[in-house]
């Protein structure tokens, strides 16, 4: 599924990689490949998963196995068939076969980070262990994976746990493998509130923007239920690229080339889903009409369509957004609307910084690399499929917990270095 280092153009550089090259560590592309391909994971499996945990080792192998080139190593018994709504009867394994992963041998695995799920306690010293118990999620020993399940906060878990991994073999955070974190999505000042039992089913909405964000979101709608005489409306221009394999957890090496919206729209369909696919850009004409839904969800990286959405006739409005630069790419932000601010405001701005100063982007140039194009990879954002199911969680949650009557937010400001740092502002 992965490009390979030769593959220097913008549509195809792995997102992840970027960040070795952005920052002046790798002197060439290449080299940054050369690192990434010494990093894997290895997931350690319980003997007997729960919905949660399953939910949690699937996303968990799909997102480490786009961050890492494939490296992933499973270790315990896989089922044979899960049981969990969306892919009953498929198993692990198809999973990682699906997204490239386990094509060893792996002569460096022993020293790889271990991720352990639906196991009582780590095993060994530094084991990353993962759990989601109702709308609580955490690492470590805090919690367990339950048969209250709520698939935002499994995807949330998944994602916080692959990023952990990523900073143990980043050596970038001090306290990877050795602390406790826990967060809830229903109560943000109690990270213990579980949230209520009750079923959610998945409204009408739409879905704007079906990259990084967009595939994060449907991956986990993907694991719940549509209300009755309710759609998706799944709307986006653009095809999958090359890159879009390393970040978007629906895109297999067959959809290169594909639409978007439409491969969205099957993988929601063939969970029971009905859907509608708009191939259009979003813009300041777009209107909704009487008969679809009034719910967005908006997952794109520009400024215009942003301050377009609250003219659209959406009634709410939840917008996530994700950092881009290797500094700060496992930030994320998420903004509902109507709110205290207008979108109008926030992205008054179409100014994008960048720079093509680092070593690698100089050193195409001076080997007479079309400086256009190098500029354009230069502007490429740098991400992290497991950023974007963090995002994910919180987004969704804004809209299950109106349904429920909890809390809504107008802002939620998180960096994945430390989850418990996260900042909001209840409305």
């Amino acid at each position: 599924m992965f490009v390979k280092a030769e593959k220097t153009d913008s549509e195809s550089l792995h997102r992840l990689v970027k960040a070795l090259v952005d920052s002046g560590e790798a002197p060439s592309i290449e080299k940054a490949f050369s690192t990434f391909s010494a990093y894997g994971v290895r997931i350690r499996l319980g003997a007997n998963l729960t919905a949660s945990a399953q939910i949690i080792a699937l996303t968990m192998i799909n997102v480490a196995a786009r961050s890492f080139l494939g490296n992933v190593v499973i270790e315990g018994a896989m089922p044979a068939g899960l049981t969990v709504r969306g892919v009953g009867g498929s198993s692990l394994k198809e999973t990682l076969i699906w997204v490239g992963g386990g094509n060893g041998p792996f002569p460096l695995a022993d020293t790889w980070p271990v991720i352990s799920v639906g196991t009582a306690r780590p095993a060994v010293a530094g084991e990353i262990r993962v759990w989601a118990d109702g709308w609580v999620f955490g690492l470590g020993g805090g919690g367990e994976c339950t048969d209250h399940v709520y698939p935002p906060a499994c995807v949330a878990a998944a994602g916080l746990a692959v990023n952990e991994a990523f900073s143990l073999l980043r050596k970038d955070n001090p306290y990877a493998g050795r602390r406790d974190s826990s967060w809830s999505l229903w109560n943000f000042s109690d990270h213990t509130d579980k949230g209520p039992r009750a079923e959610i089913l998945v409204p009408g909405l739409w879905e704007i923007g079906l990259g990084h964000l967009g595939q994060a979101y449907s991956w986990t709608l993907g694991f719940m239920r549509q209300a009755p005489n309710s759609k998706v409306f799944l709307q986006d221009v653009d095809a999958i690229s090359g890159s879009t394999l390393s970040t978007s957890l629906l895109s297999g090496q067959a959809d290169v080339g594909k639409s978007k919206a439409r491969v969205a729209a099957k993988w929601l369909e063939d969970r029971g889903f009905q859907t509608a696919i708009v191939e259009r850009r979003f813009d300041e004409n777009q209107r909704v009409s009487a008969a679809e839904p009034r719910l967005a969800l908006l997952g794109v990286d520009n400024p215009a369509a942003r301050r377009a959405i609250e003219g659209a006739g959406f009634e709410m409005i939840v917008d996530a957004g994700l950092g881009s630069g290797y500094k700060n790419f496992r930030a994320l932000r998420v903004h509902t609307f109507p709110g205290p601010s207008q979108a109008s405001a926030i992205w008054a701005s179409d100014v994008m910084t960048f720079s093509s100063d680092a070593p690698a982007y100089k050193a195409m140039l001076a080997d007479g690399e079309d400086p256009c194009g190098v500029t354009t990879l230069a502007t490429r954002a740098v991400g992290a499929p497991f950023v974007g199911c963090v995002a994910a969680g919180y987004a969704l949650s804004e809209v299950f917990r109106r349904q429920l009557a909890g809390d809504r937010h107008s802002f939620i400001d998180c960096n994945l270095r430390d989850i418990n740092k996260t900042e909001f502002e209840v409305i």
